[in-house]
């Protein structure tokens, strides 16, 4: 849903209608205008494609929404609360970012990696690899849902671009996040396996209510995946459908 200016949630509200809200949101740099006037407002549980050529600024506006970029203007909310950098006002546990290089640690099993996403809560547990029970059949649980339960033990630089990106997602779940966003995670797969991730992507708005935000090129997979989808051009963002 694209929204004209909206600025009536109230702050830190955790009952908004809206996951995801950008209001009148720019970014620019050396003097030149990347993107202009966005807005957009995603409600609880779908699953969103943002489309757009190559330097268009499509993962800046992902980065922007994770808090990682502040824009030149304009304001970003998630859950209610006010983007002010990536750690603010408790949005860190809330929000799964998914790079293009996905962040993992290449010598790693996939369990450690996913287990990672607890980190936060005991550091120093983290580095002796003490986790807890819990989290370890939990991590398990995930990786059994996404049919990676049997590649556990196995390190993340012998897994095929598939298998790699259903650990990112994997941690993403183990996280606990309710907005999940992803940039280009099938661009260099074939389509079956483009199709299997989109499909954990679709599985966890329907099932979980957590709002997705995926950058991607291929249109006709948008179209198949996407609950809505948007289009940033010319600097600026237009809804498709």
């Amino acid at each position: 849903m694209i929204l004209q200016g909206r600025e009536d949630v109230v702050e830190g509200s955790l009952e908004s209608r809206y996951a995801v809200e950008a209001i009148d949101v720019a970014y620019g740099y050396n003097g030149s205008i990347l993107f202009d006037n966005v807005n957009l407002a995603i409600e609880h549980g779908k699953s969103i494609a943002i489309m757009g050529r190559s330097g268009s600024g499509k993962s800046t506006l992902l980065r922007i929404i994770n808090g990682a970029i502040r824009p030149s203007k304009g304001i970003v909310r998630i859950l209610g609360i006010k983007v002010d950098g990536r750690y603010n006002n408790g949005l860190r546990k809330k929000v799964a970012y998914i790079p293009q290089s996905l962040g993992l640690v290449e010598n790693a099993t996939v369990l450690e990696n996913v287990l990672l996403a607890k980190a936060s809560e005991s550091q120093v547990r983290a580095l002796l690899g003490l986790w807890k029970r819990e989290y370890i059949d939990e991590a398990m649980r995930i990786l059994k849902s996404i049919g990676l339960h049997e590649k556990a033990k196995s390190k993340v630089n012998r897994l095929s671009g598939g298998e790699r990106q259903r650990v990112a997602i994997a941690r993403a779940l183990m996280q606990g996040a309710e907005v999940v966003l992803a940039d280009e995670p099938v661009s260099n797969l074939d389509h079956d396996n483009a199709c299997s991730i989109l499909d954990i992507f679709r599985g966890m708005s329907k099932s979980n209510s957590r709002s997705s935000i995926i950058v991607m090129h291929d249109k006709a997979l948008a179209e198949e995946y996407a609950d809505e989808a948007y289009l940033l051009a010319d600097c600026r963002l237009a809804r498709l459908w």
